[in-house]
């Protein structure tokens, strides 16, 4: 167990994950260390907790901690790694660190392509508003606590399991979500059937006595099995456990719908926009009534959810253009996000920095066809992530095979020059969507 250990130096603290992961073990007892190649609101904010962190390596971190743990982002050959293995001291990946907290708890874990960020912050919100004080692991701002964790004081741990690099595979899960299986990190898996057998290891992993969630809807999550007991959610196989009936578009973009648990039945309205949420709700309401959190709680807890930053997160008006931005960045969610703006305005222009050039390459015929029912696509250049360029593929020759699909393409080298062509532009009644995983958030923050 972790907790062996009196101190961790942590390599690439500032990430979404790792950060929130130093504050759980700062609030065990342990002596935690940080380092990052570059400063963050989120590093500002350790710091403030009283976390030692470091821009840049510190090999003063390696020698003075028992453990180092690193994010799957640096390189074999970082040099804080390298000479923690020297001194043998022992080292743990970001999902065995996790792995390790997941024991001790009854674990929520939600996976799938696309979705977890949500409805993990959905399940959290249901858990406060029923005056429960789980630990929440989250990888995005949850707005009802203003922070990406929650050191709490039950034995429930909510977190999300990512499925790259079979990160999700060292949860040990009470209650184990999948929301959908799509292909994506096909730099890792190879292909479809790789990733599904790794859904299917990460529902064996789930404990004794434990549940699995499944999204009754999606093809691949339907052919997942188990020993486990199964709850299944759903809006069109009228065979699922948890099902939404009576969906109605209450306000654009905004759903409500009738959902019955056991013998009870009620309406919920979803604050958040996007016909899609409603797949997140579902998956909640399976886990919070495994639970035995009573209906009318879960209501209030869903319609209480104040949503997640960049997950259709209103930015700005200029000019009379409403500004949102979302992490989207896989095909299945741009295509999501798109229907959500349609729903609320007539004329859209995505703004769009592709994320890795692997995801790029592999998905291409996706993403020549995610953006159809956007009037108008602006690209930027790829985000590369943990990866080198590949040749030939770039955003640029993106931009020019959707042109020769018959698009309204404009590319852009710079977030500055997308700036100043948005802010340019006036009484257009534009719904602009600034869409991606990687430091376009920049771009948004030009803009408010």
């Amino acid at each position: 167990m972790i907790e062996k250990y009196n101190s961790v130096y942590i390599i690439g603290i500032g990430g979404i994950s790792l950060s929130a992961i130093a504050l759980i073990l700062q609030a065990k007892g342990i002596k935690v260390y940080g380092s990052d190649l570059t400063n963050s609101n989120i590093i500002d904010n350790l710091i403030k907790k009283g976390i030692n962190v470091i821009i840049g390596h510190c090999k003063e971190f390696v020698k003075v901690s028992d453990a180092v743990i690193y994010t799957s982002a640096i390189a074999d050959d970082d040099c804080d790694l390298l000479y923690a293995k020297k001194l043998n001291k022992p080292t743990f990946s970001r999902a065995e660190i996790l792995g390790e907290i997941s024991v001790g708890y009854r674990t929520i874990s939600i996976a799938g392509a696309h979705g977890k960020t949500t409805a993990t912050g959905m399940i959290s919100s249901v858990f406060l508003n029923a005056e429960c004080h789980p630990f929440i692991h989250i990888g995005g701002i949850l707005n009802n606590i203003s922070s990406n964790v929650l050191i709490g004081k039950d034995d429930v741990f909510i977190t999300e399991a990512c499925e790259y690099k079979d990160s999700f595979l060292s949860l040990r899960s009470f209650t184990s979500v999948i929301l959908n299986i799509k292909p994506d990190h096909l730099d890792y898996f190879k292909n479809i059937d790789n990733e599904f057998k790794s859904f299917q290891k990460y529902v064996d992993n789930t404990t004794n006595r434990g549940v699995v969630v499944l999204n009754a809807d999606d093809e691949l999550s339907k052919k997942i099995t188990t020993d486990k007991k199964i709850i299944t959610f759903a809006i069109k196989n009228k065979k699922a456990d948890i099902l939404a009936k009576n969906i109605l578009e209450y306000e654009k973009g905004k759903f409500s719908f009738d959902v019955k648990v056991k013998d009870e039945e009620i309406n919920i309205k979803l604050p958040c926009y996007g016909f899609h949420n409603i797949y997140n709700a579902l998956a909640t309401i399976s886990v919070c009534s495994f639970f035995d959190i009573n209906l009318q709680k879960i209501k209030e807890g869903l319609e209480g959810f104040k949503g997640i930053k960049r997950r259709f997160e209103y930015i700005n008006t200029i000019n009379n253009n409403v500004i949102i931005h979302d992490y989207a960045h896989h095909p299945e969610e741009i295509e999501a996000v798109i229907k959500t703006g349609k729903e609320i305005s007539d004329k859209l222009i995505v703004v769009f920095q592709p994320h890795t050039f692997t995801r790029t390459r592999d998905l291409y015929d996706e993403f020549l066809t995610c953006f159809d029912n956007a009037d108008e696509i602006w690209l930027l250049p790829i985000y590369p992530a943990r990866e080198k360029a590949i040749k030939g593929v770039t955003s640029f020759n993106l931009a020019q095979n959707l042109k020769k699909h018959g698009k309204n393409v404009k590319y852009f080298s710079n977030f500055t020059k997308c700036r100043d062509k948005i802010i340019k532009m006036k009484n257009k009644n534009y719904l602009i969507e600034i869409l991606g995983a990687g430091d376009i958030e920049h771009l948004a923050d030009l803009l408010k």
